[in-house]
């Protein structure tokens, strides 16, 4: 018989909840969670070893009036995120398809990724970009980096198939996913939209406390945000064996 290489690549995709941690968001608000979707392929280097390529679409969230410490401010927005990742995965257990591999193993990933994010809000009942407005009078980039790391489980229920379910955090470095991030801004040569866009506490409490040079949010740390994903792998067919005649 011809020998024949093992197929090595699974492609797949998966879907899930998307939240954020930033200044909108002190801490993980569960009523913010919003869907996430993924189309990934994975070249398996060994039973352990794996570098996977990844797209993730997702969505973001967060308003002051989850928080009571914030709800003067009375700040809200979200963010569509299309990410494009690379990973490197571990694999816990000797995973594969074959007679003495693992089925199921949990496993540890990290790696690299860049994505495009754009901050919006509703005003007056229209969609705004916030980047646009340069509400703190800072001008930011529509692209940024991460540092995605998590954690997962993979099983094989059936030939060629597997279930998953990781969870994956993104550290980033930028604190604008949710457009707030230093000081109120001198706005005063802005249109009056910006200014009332950037200091929306009048809406709640009838004054603009937001004096230009105080605290509008924390640029101490940059915004993260994180995914919990289940996702559909199918390990592509190596080639048929043929009979060798010579």
């Amino acid at each position: 018989m011809i020998s024949v290489n093992a197929q090595r690549v699974d492609v797949g995709f998966g879907i899930g909840l998307a939240n954020y941690w930033g200044d909108l968001a002190p801490s993980i608000a569960l009523n913010e969670s919003n869907p996430t979707l993924n189309v990934f392929a994975r070249l398996n280097l060994s039973k352990v070893w794996a570098l996977t390529g990844q797209i993730t679409s997702l969505q973001v969230s967060g308003t002051d009036k989850n928080f009571d410490f914030n709800k003067s401010r009375n700040l809200s927005f979200t963010d569509n995120i299309t990410e494009y990742a690379g990973l490197v995965e571990y694999n816990f257990a000797n995973y594969g398809y074959g007679v003495l591999d693992s089925k199921i193993t949990g496993y540890i990933f990290g790696g690299l990724a860049g994505f495009k994010y754009t901050p919006q809000t509703i005003y007056a009942g229209q969609t705004v970009n916030l980047r646009d407005l340069k509400t703190e009078d800072v001008i930011y980039g529509t692209y940024s980096f991460a540092v995605p790391f998590g954690i997962g489980a993979k099983w094989i229920f059936a030939r060629n198939l597997s279930l998953e379910a990781n969870f994956n955090i993104r550290k980033t470095y930028t604190d604008y996913i949710d457009d707030v991030s230093g000081k109120y801004a001198d706005l005063s040569k802005s249109s009056l939209r910006t200014q009332q866009i950037a200091d929306r506490s009048y809406e709640v409490i009838g004054t603009k406390p937001g004096v230009a040079g105080s605290m509008r949010g924390s640029d101490n740390y940059n915004d993260w945000y994180m995914t919990f994903s289940t996702c559909l792998a199918y390990r592509l067919p190596g080639r048929i064996k043929c009979p060798s005649f010579f």
